[in-house]
């Protein structure tokens, strides 16, 4: 503001940008980061005539700010991804995964792995920020940006996997070794959130005694190992150009205490003879993402030779129990906080995992694969008479409620959820418009049915275990 020139422009926003901030619950601290993200660009002379020139680009920015302060953080920290909202492709839908890898493989190709690991962190950012503004805006829905998201992170692992191969070799050779990345939780199910971390399975197969070419030499197993811990090390280490994701490698075999990566044919003999049932309700989500095909595809065998078996109810249900029991004991203190913790809650997301990857591997052999989506599964066991129209009504009505609240929070103040049971004006709001509920009393009214029809769906399951 040390032209004339800016402050005449700045004064001709300001009842705008004043009106917008007073409706958000901390205005003073939403004006210091429009402060800071300006202070940020090389040129705030250009931001202001922009803004003037473009009331529906200040209306725009003034929503971001109010609405989301996790995009409110990135923006200060990245001013220049204000630049991507002046181009009309901004609002162009993102490409699939497919397509994605592809331009993820062409933009680092023939760069040095720290300007191409930059590189994937820039593309990842400024296509998540696309994706986001896109369903803040309203230009695209919750399911899209569930697809887009995970078609972002699927291309990433791609290319950060193309990478660390590429570094094993020129450290320790070639090897004849095929590696296959499977994704698990949301990821496998394509319903990332903006805060999703990734759930990752890390698989290898080489035959016996092989070694690398080089004058390091390495067995498969450590070879494998060592490419293992460079690129979580990669994915998930801070960097100038931030992270890119949190990566969880819980759900391999024993856990913490299992080696990050395992080969397929201790994976195999793992679940023949060790794995505890919820290890096998985690597989119903499994999806190969990257690697190699032909491993890949044994991978898939695999796991359909377990997730297309009938299972058990009696097996099922204790086991749903069990894990039911410690998430309540884990998650108690935390769930007083407020009802919008919605893994931690009763009835809330974590019921609903349990009880339809329950109903999917109680009845695997109606599927053909793993993956599907909560909706997929639903649909298919009442079109087979498993589920009533009852059951089936109230999963699909509190799926979707549940995952819509939930995306909208992460969406909006990332993974932090609101600190009480009373939503920030502006979050309901938009709220309201992403469910098309007309008004606060009707989403409450939603939100504890869907809850309360979970319950009640869980422990119908769950009333055999309770009789014996």
């Amino acid at each position: 503001t040390r032209s004339e020139r800016a402050r005449v422009l700045l004064n001709r926003l300001m009842p705008e940008i004043l009106t917008h901030f007073a409706k958000a619950n901390a205005p003073d601290d939403i004006f210091a980061a429009l402060a800071q993200f300006i202070e940020g660009l090389p040129a705030s002379v250009q931001i202001f005539s922009l803004l003037d020139y473009n009331r529906h680009l200040a209306k725009l920015l003034c929503d971001m700010l109010v609405l989301s302060p996790q995009i409110c953080d990135r923006l200060r920290r990245y001013p220049a991804l204000f630049d991507l909202l002046l181009y009309r492709a901004f609002f162009a839908p993102i490409e699939d995964s497919a397509a994605l890898k592809k331009i993820f493989h062409e933009k680092i190709k023939d760069l040095p792995v720290e300007l191409a690991l930059d590189q994937i962190k820039i593309l990842v950012r400024e296509l998540k920020f696309r994706a986001q503004v896109q369903t803040l805006s309203f230009a695209t829905n919750i399911e899209t940006l569930e697809t887009s998201l995970t078609a972002i992170a699927d291309a990433a692992i791609d290319s950060v996997l193309t990478l660390a191969r590429a570094d094993m070799i020129r450290r320790y050779g070639d090897i004849e070794v095929e590696i296959g990345i499977v994704a698990l939780g949301r990821l496998g199910v394509r319903q990332l959130t903006a805060g999703s971390d990734l759930d990752l399975l890390i698989i290898y197969h080489a035959a016996p005694d092989t070694v690398s070419t080089g004058q390091r030499k390495l067995g498969a197993a450590s070879y494998v190992l060592r490419l293992a811990q460079t690129m979580i090390s990669w994915i998930s280490t801070p960097t100038a150009e931030g992270t890119l994701y949190d990566v969880d490698l819980r759900l391999r075999p024993e856990g913490k205490a299992g080696a990050i990566a395992t080969s397929l044919d201790r994976l195999v003999t793992y679940f023949e003879r060790d794995a505890w049932v919820w290890e096998r309700l985690a597989l119903t989500k499994a999806r190969p993402i990257a690697g190699d095909a032909g491993l890949n595809d044994n991978i898939q065998k695999f796991i359909n030779g377990i997730v297309q078996h009938n299972h058990q109810q009696d097996s099922l249900i204790t086991a749903v129990a069990d894990m039911r029991q410690r998430l309540q004991k884990q998650q108690k203190p935390a769930a007083k906080a407020s009802k919008w913790q919605l893994r931690q809650i009763d009835g809330g997301l974590s019921d609903i995992d349990l009880l339809i990857q329950a109903w999917r591997l109680q009845h695997g052999a109606l599927f053909s694969g793993s993956g599907q989506s909560p909706a997929d599964i639903l649909q298919r066991l009442h079109a087979r008479q498993v589920i009533d129209d009852r059951q089936f009504e109230q999963m699909m009505r509190a799926s979707q409620c549940l995952n819509e609240i939930h995306h909208s929070l992460r969406l909006t103040l990332g993974p932090t959820a609101p600190a009480t049971d009373i939503l920030p004006p502006g979050l309901l709001t938009f709220m309201l418009r992403v469910m098309d509920i007309a008004d606060e009393t009707q989403f409450q009214h939603h939100f504890d049915q869907s809850v309360s029809a979970v319950i009640d769906c869980i422990e119908r399951y769950l009333k055999p275990a309770r009789k014996s």
